[in-house]
């Protein structure tokens, strides 16, 4: 997920500890952010509220996942430790046997950049799992011919009404 302050609040949190306002603020920005997945020598785009049908008709799978482990500076967490446990993921990945491709979030503007994977046939139960266990606030979610869809591992914030494409995990 790209990074808008929420270093603090993710890691090594449960989420139960980390404002309305902020999970408000970053549901919003995530969802406003842009995604892209490395298949072959190209990069396809893909963002909450979108179908991507260029990806799908690449990757078949019964479900897609984006995933990341990355909490960027300021936060608490430096580039040696961000790869460590980019790698860390990658390796549970593995475990489960989850066919996973390099991908990234980005800000609208291109910036503030955390590397991922974009992650076939996962159920989703595992994906809120790994995200947890990474301390993410949030993943990508999404089935073949649908919208792709923001997946808060939070809990709703008080006042937030509902948002196309954002699901609160809890």
């Amino acid at each position: 997920m790209p990074d808008y302050g929420d270093d603090a609040a993710m890691d090594g949190h449960d989420g139960h500890s980390v404002a309305d306002a902020e999970k408000r603020r970053l549901a919003l920005a995530w969802k406003a952010a842009h995604y892209f997945v490395t298949i072959g020598h190209g990069e396809w785009l893909y963002t909450p509220g979108q179908t991507a049908p260029d990806i799908e008709r690449q990757l078949a799978a019964a479900r897609y996942l984006f995933i990341t482990a990355w909490n960027p500076p300021p936060g608490e967490r430096d580039i040696v430790a961000n790869r460590a446990a980019d790698e860390q993921l990658q390796l549970r990945l593995r475990q489960h046997r989850l066919v996973h491709h390099p991908s990234l979030g980005c800000d609208a503007h291109g910036g503030a950049v955390e590397r991922g994977w974009l992650v076939l046939d996962c159920p989703l139960d595992l994906a809120d799992a790994l995200g947890r266990e990474f301390g993410q606030g949030g993943t990508l979610a999404w089935q073949p011919g649908q919208p792709v869809r923001l997946r808060m591992l939070w809990p709703r914030p008080d006042g937030m009404p509902d948002e196309p494409h954002i699901d609160w995990a809890g």
